[in-house]
Formats: structure tokens, C-alpha cells, sequence
């Protein structure tokens, strides 16, 4: 089948999907006839922390006992590496992607024991959301074709949307508040680990009317304390990182 035409059935089944087992069923199929014969849709936090909010589907079988039974999750090159880039990437660049230990290469050369041989995932990083990456594996020495490997990328893509769909993701993304900048730039620092005192003395206001923005910037997430205030602002993106670590 031409390859435009796999992944326009794929798009219109996904849509129709009603329950996991169907679209991994599909997803599966549309793997298969792209050149792949191993499939997973997994956020990365559900291996600690297993339970129905969380998505996970694959078909990894014997192996993915194994690597849930051997802990490979603390330290799986894939997850990592879908943590840290926007783009597809194929295993066999990883070491690319990721600072590269022995731990990694001894997790892949398992997973290509069990026939998971040559790989590519796609990250799936929702801002608020878990990590997770859909991944896409062979016992083939090589992978298909690029263009086989483009129309995997884009079957990923679906399929992660849809099982976000299926989960209830989609739903329950939050609306970001606006915030001015000075209040802005209070939760900066606030993120920085500086307290109402220091962040006064900072930018030059009285301790007394950062109380006072502090507390209505709690209002106005409708969160309880400081800790959730900055959470709340990392997980709607007024924070980066970069910003809690700049003081460092």
C-alpha cells in the first residue's frame, strides 16, 4: 500500500478509536506494514508510579516484563532521550542525544536479544504533562526506508494524540492566568529559592507589598502555598527552568 495511503487510514481509524486496545491494535497493523513489528506508547513516570492516569500500551511483550522486572527504566537511553530533544530520533543515534554510559549500551544490547534490534521513537512532551515517547522497533538488521521512517514519525505523532485523548489529557489542560511583569519577576526569584525579604531587598520594594503580591499571585492560581504557586507556573510555562537554576 502506498505509503501516503497507511497513513491516511491510520488517521481516520485513530480518530474513531474508543477504547487503548483498539488504537494499539491499529497502531500495531500501521507499524507492521511500515516495516515495524514492535510498538509502545509509554509515559516514562508510569514505571514508578503504575496506575490508570498514566498511558501505556505496547505489545513488547517477554521483554517488557524484563524491563520493568531489571529496573531498566531508571536508566533507559530512549526515555531519556525523549526528554531532551523535540524530534524524532532513531536508537542508533542516541549516543548523540544523550551524555552515553555503560548502563545504556548493556539495556539496548538486552532489548536486542529479544528482538527489539533497531529502533525509533518519538517524543511526546506536553507542557504539564509526563514525558512519554512512542516508540517503534524491528528485528531487522537496519531500519526501513527514510520515507518508511518519515511515515512512522507521523503514525507516532497520531497515536500518541489519541491515547492523550483516550486518557482524558486533552481535557484537562489548564488555562494560564495573566500575570504582570513585576509579578512575574517575583516568581522568578520565588523559584530561585529567595525568600519575601530578599526578593524586597532585590527589587527594591518594601516586604510588606511582596507579601501582598505574593498572595495574590496564590489567589490567582488558586494554589495554597509557595511551593505550589511555582509549580504551577512551571507547568504553564511563564517558568523555564533556567529560571530556578540561575541563581545557582
Amino acid at each position: 500500500m502506498p505509503l501516503h495511503r497507511v497513513i491516511e487510514q491510520y488517521d481516520g481509524a485513530a480518530v474513531r478509536c474508543r477504547t487503548a486496545a483498539d488504537l494499539l491494535e491499529i497502531t500495531i497493523a500501521a507499524a507492521r506494514e511500515l516495516g515495524f513489528d514492535r510498538v509502545a506508547l509509554v509515559h516514562g513516570l508510569w514505571f514508578r508510579q503504575p496506575g490508570p492516569g498514566l498511558i501505556k500500551l505496547d505489545n513488547y511483550g517477554s521483554y517488557g516484563e524484563r524491563f520493568e522486572e531489571r529496573g531498566y527504566y531508571r536508566d533507559d537511553p530512549v526515555h531519556l532521550a525523549g526528554q531532551r530533544t523535540n524530534a524524532p530520533f532513531a536508537w542508533d543515534d542516541l549516543r548523540r542525544v544523550i551524555p552515553w554510559r555503560d548502563r545504556h549500551g548493556e539495556i539496548m544490547r538486552d532489548a536486542e536479544l529479544h528482538g527489539l534490534r533497531r529502533g525509533l521513537s518519538v517524543p511526546s512532551n506536553v507542557l504539564g504533562e509526563p514525558p512519554g515517547v512512542c516508540s517503534f522497533a524491528t528485528s531487522a538488521s537496519v531500519l526501513p526506508s527514510r520515507w518508511h521512517r518519515r511515515a512512522i514519525c507521523l503514525i507516532g505523532t497520531t497515536a500518541f494524540r489519541e491515547a492523550r485523548r483516550l486518557w482524558g489529557f486533552s481535557k484537562t489542560a489548564a488555562t494560564c492566568p495573566t500575570v504582570s511583569p513585576r509579578k512575574l519577576e517575583i516568581l522568578r526569584l520565588a523559584a530561585m529559592g529567595k525568600t519575601d525579604p530578599e526578593i524586597a531587598i532585590i527589587l527594591g520594594l518594601s516586604a510588606s507589598t511582596v507579601e501582598t503580591y505574593m498572595r495574590q499571585l496564590r489567589q490567582t492560581f488558586d494554589v495554597y502555598s509557595r511551593t505550589q504557586l511555582c509549580i504551577a507556573a512551571f507547568r504553564l510555562g511563564l517558568l523555564a527552568f533556567e529560571d530556578a537554576m540561575s541563581g545557582f
